[in-house]
C-alpha cells in the first residue's frame, strides 16, 4: 500500500480549494498540483489527495455526508494515518458534527475551510491546509473524533458553532474553547484539554431522510404545522422544535403536536438560543415541563441544528423509545 501511514487529503470543495477564474465570480477547483504546492516539500511526501466533490456544501444531504465520511473511513482502513477534509463554510459545523457521531476510528479526522477563495487577498488556504495536516499527524488529535482546524486552533466538532459568515474568527466553541492551539501559525500544537465523547454509532449508519426543524417565533408556526398535518406528515421521520428559552412554545402548537405524536413520529425539544439548554420551569400550556410530560424528547444542550442531525443518525441506527431518548442526551 503506497499510501500507508500517510495523511489522506480529501478535496470536497470549499473556498479553501477553489479559486476565482474571472471578475464575473466564476470559480474553478484548484488542481492537485496547486493544492500540494501549499504544503512544504517534506509535508507533501506525507500526504496523498482524494478528489470527491466541488459542489457547494449547501447542496449536500445527510446521505451525502454519510458517503463522504465513509470515504474517509476507507482511507483509514487502507492504511492512512489520518484524514483531512476540505469543505465549504455554509454548513461546516453540521457536516463535522455528523462525522463525529459515527467516527469510531482512533485516527484523526480533521475538517478545514476558509472564508476567502484560494489565491485572493486574505486567503488562508496554505495556512489551514498545513495546520490541518499537522493536526492529523499529531497525537493530540488521536482518539478525539471529528475535529475542525480553523483560527490557529483545533475544535471539537460536537462543540463548534458558527457565529459569523464573513469574518475569519467566525467560529466558537462556546462550551469550552479549543482542544488545542498552535502556539504560532507554524509552531507547536499544544493541547488545551481532552474530550469526553458520547455514544459513537456505526460509520455505515444511513441517516433518516426526513427530519425537519420548526422555529418558534412570536405568534408564528401554526400555518406550517397545519400544512404538515394536512399533507406531508406521513413523510416525516422526526421533528425538532427550536423553542423559546428553556423549551417553551406557543400554546396553539400543543394540539397540533399531539396529532403528530399519535403517528409515533419522534419530536425533540431544543432551545433556539445559541448557547442554551432545555430547562423546564413553571408549568403552563406550551411550557417545556408540559411538553416533556406529553412525551417530547429533550435534546439537553444541543442546538436545533445538531439535534436534527443526532436524531437522524439515531433513527437511522433504528434506535427508538428509551434508547433514542438516552442517545439524544448522551454527549
Amino acid at each position: 500500500m503506497p499510501n500507508r501511514n500517510k495523511t489522506a487529503l480529501i478535496l470536497a470543495g470549499g473556498q479553501i480549494v477553489i479559486e476565482q477564474a474571472s471578475a464575473e465570480n466564476e470559480v474553478t477547483p484548484l488542481e492537485e498540483e496547486k493544492v500540494l504546492a501549499c504544503l512544504t516539500e517534506g509535508m507533501r511526501e506525507r500526504v496523498f489527495t482524494v478528489d470527491w466533490s466541488s459542489q457547494p456544501l449547501c447542496h449536500y444531504t445527510l446521505r451525502m455526508c454519510s458517503d463522504l465520511v465513509q470515504l474517509a473511513g476507507r482511507q483509514v482502513e487502507e492504511g492512512a494515518a489520518g484524514v483531512v477534509i476540505t469543505c465549504g463554510t455554509q454548513a461546516l459545523t453540521e457536516l463535522a458534527y455528523f462525522a463525529d457521531l459515527v467516527w469510531s476510528y482512533p485516527q484523526p479526522l480533521i475538517f478545514t475551510a476558509s472564508i476567502n477563495y484560494a489565491g485572493t487577498p486574505g486567503s488562508e488556504t496554505a495556512l489551514h491546509l498545513s495546520q490541518s495536516v499537522r493536526a492529523a499527524e499529531s497525537r493530540v488529535s488521536w482518539g478525539q473524533g471529528a475535529l475542525v482546524c480553523l483560527q490557529d486552533a483545533i475544535y471539537a466538532a460536537a462543540e463548534l458553532s458558527c457565529i459569523s459568515n464573513y469574518t475569519r474568527s467566525g467560529y466558537a466553541a462556546l462550551s469550552g474553547g479549543p482542544i488545542a492551539e498552535f502556539l504560532e501559525p507554524c509552531g507547536e500544537l499544544a493541547a488545551c484539554r481532552s474530550l469526553r465523547r458520547g455514544k459513537v454509532l456505526n460509520i455505515d449508519t444511513s441517516p433518516a431522510r426526513s427530519v425537519e426543524i420548526l422555529d418558534a417565533s412570536l405568534g408564528g408556526g401554526d400555518i406550517l404545522l397545519n400544512a404538515l398535518l394536512e399533507g406531508r406528515a406521513s413523510e416525516l421521520d422526526g421533528l425538532v422544535l427550536s423553542a423559546f428559552g428553556g423549551g417553551d412554545i406557543p400554546p396553539s402548537w400543543v394540539p397540533l403536536l399531539r396529532k403528530i405524536m399519535r403517528s409515533e413520529i419522534p419530536v425533540v425539544l431544543t432551545s433556539r438560543c445559541l448557547s442554551g439548554r432545555v430547562q423546564p420551569g413553571p408549568d403552563f400550556e406550551g411550557a417545556a415541563k408540559h411538553l416533556l410530560e406529553m412525551g417530547l424528547m429533550s435534546a439537553g444542550v444541543l442546538t436545533p441544528l445538531k439535534a436534527r442531525i443526532r436524531l437522524a443518525v439515531g433513527l437511522g441506527a433504528e434506535l427508538s423509545g428509551q434508547s433514542l431518548r438516552d442517545y439524544m442526551l448522551d454527549k
